[in-house]
């Protein structure tokens, strides 16, 4: 089928890059049918068009996305007036290599629509347009002095990022950002990631942050449909190569492959396989240190959601999951900004007492009052649930506002201070959690207990990243790699500290009959007997029957 310019189906790249041909590695020009992950690739675009944002793709090795963006670069040239695009690579061999893609992609677009180019030009490709707008794609290497200086880009292929070192890297990505405008401009960056803190992993860890210009999306190698041999019978596994099959569900197909083509083209090293063929956003960028929460529990919980692509994160400050139920309980948890600084944001977890499920979430800035209206707000409408707050710095402005009576809002958290020199047996109750390195290792503790048994269900990408990078640092004096303070994880922890107490308090047990427990003791247990059989591979002989 053909679609023409004005098919409402025409931009999406599902639909019209089957309409042109590509260069098989048999030497073959075919129609460029898509696999189903540049199809996931497909559906990013399409939402970054409609969000009218950047996209930022983390790839492995070899699996077509280049191609795939080319072909995108390509009908904003053939199709849009006036449309300067780019193609800018650590190396001007490969930028030439993806402009002769994008010109046996117009030498293959159907006639019907195909419009007519500059005669005479072969390695370049321009549109002569009515009015003097042509259109032009043009490339550029990170070498050039200052590429795209002085130019409006609409389009940018930025290709592999990672291996943008050095001070003509920086100054490179720093003229491609501000050759493309705001509107009407978009950037797709894509590389193979090299290591933490290489361009890919800024870029990657910007677009997580509320506001970004950048949305990203993920490919693990396994989604790859060319990664997978058929083994022979009888085929048994290394040790090696088993241990990562169980570690991460690989089917057959895939060990096989893995062991005969994958390793081998990384010289049979297990580390450079797992950086140039990366499986989860860990094995991306080599995070260093210890992580504090069980890694491969979160990273099968962001798989669950969109296949570990990252492509349904969450774009707004504030997040809905779970409607409140008329007759449960709720907590509403605030991780205060560690300043008034915008770049310093607030951290808001509101948990399910009957369930333990996360039902809403805020990452975002905003000043002390209106802040604790929208807490209070919040709590109303999760049937008057008690509000927990950090007490320590900022935290304190936030407390005074609900507890004043301009919002006097009936249900806040009250620790209790004893005086030694008194002489009665009660304390003072004062608004708020303190914040200690004894209390915070309490916090992050129940929470390691709740996400280590499946307790606890956890809705948000963002919070999900957050746990899975972090390792230790809630003691604000170093940022995440997304420059925040690990918000919505200090949030989480008070939340998880939170459900301990009133659990203990029996203002949840009392709530619940005993079918009720058996029921949720029951769902648990099921659901890990069926986790049990997501590999192929469950013993080193090979698989139970």
């Amino acid at each position: 089928m053909i679609y023409r310019p004005d098919h409402p189906d025409f931009w999406n790249p599902e639909m019209f890059l089957p309409m042109l041909g590509i260069r098989t590695k048999s030497g073959k020009v075919e129609n460029f049918n898509l696999w189903s992950h540049q199809k996931i690739l497909a559906a990013a675009v399409m939402k970054a068009y409609a969000e009218r944002k950047w996209l930022c793709h983390v790839k492995p090795r070899q699996e077509g996305s280049s191609t795939f963006f080319t072909g995108v670069l390509y009908q904003h040239v053939a199709f849009r007036s006036g449309c300067y695009a780019g193609i800018i690579a650590h190396k001007r061999e490969a930028a030439e290599k993806l402009a002769r893609i994008a010109i046996r992609y117009h030498q293959t677009c159907p006639k019907s629509i195909r419009p007519e180019k500059t005669p005479g030009l072969k390695r370049t490709l321009e549109i002569p347009r009515p009015g003097g707008a042509d259109s032009l794609l043009t490339t550029a290497s990170t070498k050039d002095d200052e590429p795209f200086r002085g130019d409006t880009a609409q389009v940018v292929l930025a290709t592999e990022i990672s291996s943008w070192d050095g001070r003509r890297g920086e100054d490179a990505w720093a003229s491609v950002l501000n050759a493309v405008p705001e509107e009407g401009g978009i950037v797709f960056a894509e590389s193979t990631p090299k290591y933490f803190g290489d361009q890919l992993h800024k870029v990657f860890e910007d677009s997580h942050l509320q506001g970004s210009k950048w949305l990203s999306v993920f490919i693990p190698w396994t989604m790859v449909e060319e990664y997978k041999k058929t083994p022979p019978v009888g085929w048994k596994p290394r040790p090696d190569i088993l241990d990562y099959a169980n570690s991460n569900g690989l089917t057959t197909a895939q060990a096989f492959w893995m062991q005969t083509s994958g390793l081998p083209k990384c010289r049979n090293n297990l580390q450079t396989f797992q950086a140039e063929y990366p499986i989860n956003e860990v094995d991306c960028f080599g995070m260093s240190g210890d992580p504090v929460f069980k890694t491969e529990k979160l990273m099968s919980l962001l798989k669950a959601m969109d296949g570990g692509t990252g492509i349904l994160a969450e774009s707004k400050d504030f997040q809905t999951f779970v409607e409140p139920y008329p007759d449960h309980k709720y907590v509403v948890c605030v991780d205060p900004a560690s300043s008034w600084s915008k770049k310093d944001k607030f951290g808001v977890e509101v948990i399910d007492l009957y369930t333990c499920e996360q039902v809403a979430e805020y990452e975002g800035h905003m000043d002390a009052f209106s802040m604790s209206k929208m807490v209070a707000e919040l709590a109303y409408k999760y049937n008057k649930a008690k509000i927990y707050v950090e007490a320590n710095g900022v935290g304190d402005a936030v407390l005074s506002h609900l507890v004043s009576p301009t919002i006097d809002y009936p249900n806040v958290y009250h620790r209790t201070k004893t005086n030694v020199l008194s002489r009665s047996d009660g304390g003072t109750a004062i608004p708020g959690w303190w914040s200690s390195s004894q209390s915070k290792s309490a916090a992050i503790s129940f929470l390691q207990e709740l996400i280590a048994d499946d307790s606890i269900t956890i809705h948000s990408q963002r919070l999900l990243r957050q746990l899975i990078q972090y390792r230790g640092q809630w003691d604000k004096l170093s940022r995440d790699a997304q420059g925040g303070h690990y918000d919505l994880t200090a949030a989480m922890s008070l939340a998880a500290w939170a459900y301990r107490h009133e659990v203990q308090h029996g203002s949840v047990a009392s709530k619940r009959s005993q079918a009720e427990v058996r029921k949720m003791a029951f769902n648990k247990l099921l659901k890990k007997l069926e986790g049990s059989h997501d590999s192929d591979w469950n013993t080193r002989w090979g698989k139970h029957i």
